[in-house]
């Protein structure tokens, strides 16, 4: 099954556009690639090692998130250059740094709601067994569990970012 291609929720995002503005923001660094497939890294002493503001998300037509997150990269890709690496592709980093921020939040949300999710599963066989202490005895039963638990998690934790 294909991965879903998520932006930030609620928010409609014009990649074409964000493509632009990650163009702009590293012509006016001064660092430009020489072809599409091939990041050029000039001697450091060609850099232009000025401070470039892209804090204001207005100037970039961006959401205050992605301009620091176009800061950072910039900063980095200046001392890669000055080590003589190959630069970072800000449209790749972007959405590292998206996915990254995604599963840390949900990480955060599972680490609040997963004991009572999983109480909420292990409630009917409990009940049944009438042991309101029962766990599941084997690793097989057990994952099933959490396959479930897990699955409950994914499902509140995008109802919640939708609202």
């Amino acid at each position: 099954m294909p991965k879903e291609n998520r932006s930030e929720f609620g928010l409609s995002l014009d990649r074409r556009q964000l493509l632009t503005t990650a163009a702009a923001v590293v012509t006016v660094a001064g660092i430009v690639p020489t072809r599409p497939t091939e990041i050029a890294t000039p001697p450091a002493a060609a850099i232009n090692l000025a401070p470039v503001q892209v804090s204001d998300a207005s100037a970039l037509n961006a959401y205050a998130s992605t301009a620091r997150r176009i800061e950072e990269i910039i900063a980095r890709n200046r001392i890669r250059a000055e080590a003589c690496l190959p630069l970072l592709s800000i449209p790749k980093e972007l959405r590292r740094m998206k996915e990254a921020a995604d599963t840390a939040e949900f990480e955060a949300f599972a680490a609040i709601n997963r004991q009572s999710v999983l109480e909420e599963v292990l409630a009917p066989m409990r009940e049944a067994k009438e042991q309101p202490n029962w766990r599941p005895i084997g690793w097989m039963e057990g994952l099933g569990f959490e396959t479930r638990v897990s699955k409950i998690l994914h499902e509140r934790f995008i109802a919640q970012q939708h609202f």
